[in-house]
């Protein structure tokens, strides 16, 4: 059935207003910009546009009007000059904004009705009629109660800001009297801020008994009832009153409108109006909140193009004596910018440069070999020679076009030499243009129609890089410089026309920029008491082993799969629902095991034995010989280009796997500790990834739990099982907080059923449970996947884009995978992108402030800092601080702080 949509326009506008105002906790105010830097006020501004936009994601209407009081002169001040007229004028900083709420939703593409002469009561009444009288459903938006009178069958009214919708029925328990009688009701006991003056000494009680007892306002006029005590209706001013009232109150359901009610159609939003709109007003997270809407028709985002280059012009050349490294630079300078490759072999923390070139525009690259050791390399130049290329690397007047400036950046500092003025890194680039591609100089190259050198030719039949002669190795790094330069502004163009410019510049070029500080500075670690872990570990895993041997596997090597198999399903005869053939055998992954926990004793210790053998290997052995001998310090890869949601990632060692929740992964952390005389300080957003749900779905559970500072999961428990709050157990809040980061990562009632050790059955009833009692989450589950399917792609809250081509995909498996990365992507995606703001902003604040504190790690939702102790705790509250204005959720973002000596600690 269709059905029109009326939105109250002055009604939402002063519930923004006021909501605004009447907000009394910190973390509400401060998710608001009350004004712009010029001083212009626009809070009920920021309101007014914020529930517009979530009423177009909860409802997506497709007939729809706005209406809006054109002032204030009509027919009930000709029959009662007094009516509205003790109303004061509105606040002045309200008034100020006033001109520019019809705009904000005209470029909705919403209509916009305001009739002058015609209040907008009588403009929502007519078009409630008109639908009726068209067979449509009518839901009204508004918490006027003048307007209840217009609720029957096919007509509603929506109160949002307390999510209550009046039927019937809802009409009768407010008012005490049915849908058709409420202007009776209304008439009698009279309004003050309307300034109707009803009959004296009758409130509502007394007006819904006298209502429900008589048909009629003249039957009860000539009745004359007492009322306590008195005749009220028999002072014949007080039948005048009455009289008035009633008319005062009653809608005019047939006035004549401007448009006819069959084309009060929803249009395609105006996206550029609209981001013009709220770029004046400052609204930068509601610029990022449409800009990652692919599109307001729900069409596909336009496929990126990048324009191809004809070819990369002359062939690099060496420049190993002061002469060429000279006119190197000086036709670098000539043109300002330059494509910048380093080539480098060895370990990321101690990776020595064996050379680097610059490529100009329109001019041959030059490559300046530092550390060859072929013998047609000749000796390195002397640092004279190079004296105007370090000059001209430090130089930020240069721009500089570098493909993995970080990693170019870090080994150049390591030589004693600086880095400034990258403009471009082709590498983030490109990865930000599609994070499921390749990222390599090769895969830049293929997407701008051109091939690189072979590397293999630039090594050639000396084995290693260093090893390769100069003329070879030119041949590589100078195409690569070249390359570089040459996609810069054809992938620029591709960020922009996908909206992810900002988000490149303003984000991912300067993360890049502070990991290399983050990598450089490494973080302490206790040898000793990774020894002594060790040696524990040892003696744990022998007893292990003794106690599979003692179930039936003696004489087996536990990390051989195949006897491992050979022991379970052929020996043991054991079998599983999970079990895989390979081609060596069975599997004895992680799932198959799991499997069989319940079936032999032998299962357990084994899977314990896999554990502490690999976190032995990994870690406990594995990061003292990665101690950097000068810095003393442990140094980790940080990875921009790795994760599709844009989370950081580390490697070398790879401190994201340390298990925080089991005994020997507290212990790992343990070893990471504070320099003499510092401490670590910790700082982790708290159910960060839950909270941004709260904010996109606007789930009125989640969000007033997280608004109060109450237990998420236990509110959810309460919510789903419809107990009190106190009543909630351990096992109860354990299985709603699976189910609430389950659907982070579309989770379904099987894995649910895993991850919990419960029957399938018994998940899947939560999971339904869940739905009905938070249907706003599922709502935002499904069009999380519809937007998705619509665009090619999912976005994040700051624009990130990440397509999704299994969505299109024949295959029923691909096809639901590709669900579940349309659902988490938007949530994990934000977090990250909200953790890179918080590092930017923890990194300024630390230096604007000189404060001494350095930043040592990034893991998950966490930042580790080293500092010192007697600033420690005013340091947390900075931290704390920059990370809680990162982005301006509609919950607070909080942020929980360990400050001591070791990470586990903390």
């Amino acid at each position: 059935m269709e059905r029109l949509h009326v939105v109250d326009g002055h009604g939402y506008i002063f519930r923004a207003h006021f909501g605004l105002m009447n907000a009394s906790s910190r973390s509400e105010r401060r998710e608001v910009r009350l004004s712009t830097k010029d001083g212009m006020p626009t809070g009920a501004l920021y309101v007014f546009a914020r529930m517009l936009l979530r009423l177009r994601e909860d409802v997506g209407p497709e007939r729809i009007a706005v209406v809006f009081d054109a002032g204030r002169k009509n027919f009930r001040t000709e029959i009662y000059p007094e009516y509205k007229a003790n109303r004061p004028p509105a606040p002045e900083d309200l008034a100020i904004q006033m001109p520019r709420f019809a705009p904000l939703v005209a470029a909705l593409g919403w209509p916009v009705l305001a009739i002058p002469g015609v209040e907008a009561d009588d403009v929502v009444a007519t078009l409630a009629t008109a639908a009726a009288g068209r067979g449509w459903d009518c839901t009204i938006y508004s918490a006027d109660k003048d307007l209840m009178q217009l609720v029957g069958e096919h007509t509603a009214v929506i109160d949002a800001m307390r999510a209550q919708t009046y039927t019937r029925d809802a009409v009768i328990e407010k008012f005490g009297v049915p849908p058709e009688r409420v202007a009776d009701f209304l008439a009698l006991r009279g309004d003050t801020s309307d300034n109707i003056p009803g009959v004296a000494g009758v409130g509502d009680k007394t007006a819904a008994e006298l209502v429900n007892t008589y048909p009629d306002l003249e039957a009860l006029i000539a009745a004359n009832p007492k009322v306590r005590g008195k005749h009220p209706l028999g002072d014949p001013a007080q039948v005048e009153r009455l009289r008035i009232s009633r008319r005062l109150v009653e809608l005019d359901r047939a006035v004549a409108l401007p448009m006819a009610v069959d084309d009060l159609r929803a249009k395609p939003w105006d996206h550029d109006a609209l981001r013009a709109i709220f770029t004046e007003l400052e609204f930068g997270n509601l610029i990022e909140k449409i800009d990652r809407t692919p599109s307001a028709s729900g069409a596909p985002a336009a496929p990126v193009t990048i324009e191809p280059v004809a070819g990369l012009g002359p062939a690099p050349t060496v420049a190993d004596d002061a002469a060429a490294i000279a006119a190197l630079c000086a036709a670098v300078r000539a043109a300002g910018r330059c494509g910048l490759a380093v080539e480098t072999v060895g370990r990321f923390d101690r990776a020595v440069v064996v050379g680097l070139a610059l490529a100009p525009p329109d001019a041959a690259p030059g490559y300046v070999p530092l550390a060859h050791r072929s013998l047609a390399a000749g000796p390195p130049p002397s640092d004279a020679a190079l004296a105007p290329l370090v000059a001209l690397l430090a130089d930020p007047a240069v721009a500089k076009v570098v493909h993995d400036c970080k990693h170019a950046e870090r080994c150049l500092r390591g030589r004693g030499w600086a880095l400034a003025g990258v403009v471009d890194d082709p590498m983030l680039a490109r990865f930000l243009l599609d994070a499921s591609a390749p990222s390599t100089v090769d895969a830049v190259a293929a997407a701008i129609g051109l091939t690189v050198p072979s590397y293999s030719a630039a090594v050639g039949r000396a084995g290693s890089f260093e090893a390769s002669a100069p003329v070879e190795a030119a041949a590589w790094v100078g195409a690569a410089a070249a390359i570089g330069l040459a996609a810069a502004p054809r992938l620029a163009a591709g960020l922009t026309q996908r909206g992810l410019d900002g988000l490149y510049r303003d984000l991912e070029l300067p993360i890049a920029q502070l990991l290399v500080e983050v990598e450089r500075t490494g973080i302490c670690i206790d040898g000793p008491h990774f020894a002594r872990m060790s040696a524990e570990v040892g003696q744990q895993i022998a007893t292990l082993e003794a106690q599979v041997a003692e179930a039936g596997g003696a004489g087996v090597n536990l990390g051989s799969p195949k006897q491992l198999a050979h022991l379970l399903f052929e020996t043991l005869g054991l079998e599983s629902d999970r079990m895989k053939k390979t081609k060596t055998g069975y599997s004895v992954d992680h799932d198959v095991l799991e499997s069989l926990i319940d079936v032999h004793p032998i299962i357990r210790p084994i899977l314990e034995h896999r554990e502490l053998t690999k976190l032995r290997g990994t870690y406990l052995d594995a990061l003292p010989p990665l101690v950097h001998p000068k810095t003393g310090r442990l140094h980790t890869l940080f990875n921009q280009v790795v994760a599709a949601t844009g989370r950081i990632s580390s490697q070398d060692p790879n401190l994201q796997n340390i298990p925080i929740r089991t005994e020997v992964g507290r212990a790992i952390r343990r070893g990471f500790v504070a320099a003499p005389g510092k401490v670590l300080l910790a700082a982790d957003y708290s159910q960060i990834e839950l909270r941004i749900m709260a904010h996109l779905s606007g789930d009125p559970v989640l969000v007033k739990a997280f608004r109060d500072g109450v237990d998420v999961h236990a509110q959810t428990a309460a919510e789903v099982l419809e107990l009190p709050l106190a009543q909630i157990t351990a096992k109860e809040r354990r299985i709603a907080k699976a189910v609430n980061y389950g659907l982070i990562y579309g989770q379904s009632d099987f894995g649910l059923a895993r991850a919990l050790d419960i029957p399938k059955r018994d998940a899947k009833d939560y999971i339904d449970r869940y739905f009905a009692r938070l249907p706003t989450v599922r709502r935002f589950m499904d069009q999380l996947v519809a937007e998705a399917k619509a665009a090619g792609g999912a976005r994040t809250l700051l624009g990130r884009w990440r397509p999704i081509p299994e969505l299109a995909s024949k295959s029923p498996v691909a096809r639901r995978a590709g669900e579940r990365v349309a659902q988490n992507t938007p949530l994990q995606g934000a977090g990250a992108d909200i953790l890179k703001r918080a590092m930017l902003a923890c990194a300024r604040r630390i230096e604007r402030d000189r404060l001494p504190a350095a930043m040592l790690l990034t893991v998950h939702d966490e930042l580790v800092f080293e500092v010192d102790p007697d600033r420690a705790e005013a340091i947390g509250e900075i931290v704390k601080e920059e990370m809680s204005a990162a982005y301006a959720l509609d919950v607070p973002l909080e942020v929980d702080l360990g400050i001591a000596r070791s990470w586990a600690d903390c």
